[in-house]
């Protein structure tokens, strides 16, 4: 038997109960009560980046539509961002998940600037970082529902 604590600024027609601990159990082993939610499918989704590698560089276009299900939402969806000056990725798929996937690889990009060891990180670098990350949630039961694709140049060359 556990006590709970229920939260007083919920509705009194919804409690959130939390475990506050229990004899025998650490601090470290309290979680909650309430079972946890997974996105189980992509709702706002957009389709492919394609990706061009040329004699002097690369290319990567997409489509700026954002599909709720088959109704054409968003239509100035951006599914590319510059990561660097020799960095793009692009991504289909659930455009929430996108957008975070964005947000991790410039937290990543900011913490190895901050290092100020003359390094920096290149497009192969970001995309093992990416194959990684969504290894992990795969493996959370917790997917990123996106195909990414990374682009950019090393030591000047696509």
């Amino acid at each position: 038997f556990s006590p709970v604590l229920l939260n007083s600024s919920q509705q009194t027609s919804h409690y959130n109960p939390i475990v506050i601990g229990s004899r025998g159990k650490s601090a470290s082993s309290e979680r909650t009560c309430e079972p946890s939610t997974r996105t189980l499918q992509p709702i706002v989704t957009g389709t492919g980046v394609l990706g061009l590698k040329y004699k002097d560089g690369v290319m990567l276009a997409a489509d700026t539509l954002g599909s709720y299900g088959s109704l054409a939402r968003y239509r100035e969806v951006k599914r590319l961002s510059k990561i660097s000056d020799t960095t793009l990725i692009g991504g289909s798929g659930d455009l929430s998940d996108f957008d975070n996937v964005v947000k991790y690889v410039r937290e990543m990009s900011i913490y190895d600037n901050a290092h100020d060891d003359g390094c920096k990180m290149t497009p192969k670098d970001v995309h093992q970082y990416l194959g990684r990350v969504m290894y992990n949630r795969r493996n959370k039961f917790d997917p990123l529902w996106n195909e990414v694709v990374v682009a950019g140049f090393r030591d000047g060359k696509p």
